[in-house]
């Protein structure tokens, strides 16, 4: 891995460049594709900037951390930011691929081997039946409270308080809606 350090209005402290070179290194724990990182350390007045860029076989994470005269501490939170981002992608990718194994290669179906269908000119729309109602009588606080508790995005419920079915909804501006049968 290259390192890269670019110093603007600011004079390289050795302790400072030689904590950036360990923690930027130990990054390959994480990530060993990383090709290289780009460290700018600044100098505003009494702000000490650390911005470092990482670049790898489909990587690029950056961060930037501002400390009050302080260019070791900078560069120690922004290695730690980029840790954490190093981190993440890291189990991204071990999901993806730990889900690829999971999937049995008899139970994938190739494109060939399905059978010629006849493509009809008009759509015709399939039902799916949900299951997402609610046992017993509530009301629409606690029909809400059981939408969000299993991610639903629909509910039918029985309304303790009208007493008729009502359909609960998320709707797309973030809200719900309610639709009560007459």
């Amino acid at each position: 891995m290259e390192i890269t350090t670019t110093c603007r209005r600011y004079d390289m402290e050795p302790e400072v460049k030689d904590l950036a070179e360990r923690r930027i290194n130990k990054f390959e724990r994480y990530f060993d594709q990383i090709q290289e990182a780009h460290l700018v350390l600044a100098q505003e007045k009494y702000r000490s900037i650390a911005e470092l860029s990482v670049h790898g076989a489909g990587l690029d994470v950056m961060s930037r951390e501002e400390q009050k005269n302080n260019m070791a501490a900078a560069v120690d939170r922004v290695c730690d930011r980029i840790e954490r981002q190093l981190k993440k992608h890291n189990s991204r990718i071990k999901r993806r691929t730990t889900a690829r194994q999971t999937v049995p290669p008899e139970s994938i179906i190739h494109e060939d081997d399905l059978p010629e269908i006849e493509v009809e000119e008009e759509f015709s729309p399939v039902v799916v039946r949900s299951s997402h109602r609610a046992p017993a009588p509530m009301t629409v606080e606690e029909a809400i409270h059981l939408m969000r508790e299993k991610d639903w995005d629909q509910l039918l419920f029985h309304d303790s308080r009208s007493d008729r079915m009502a359909m609960l909804f998320h709707r797309a501006d973030g809200n719900y809606g309610l639709v009560e049968a007459e």
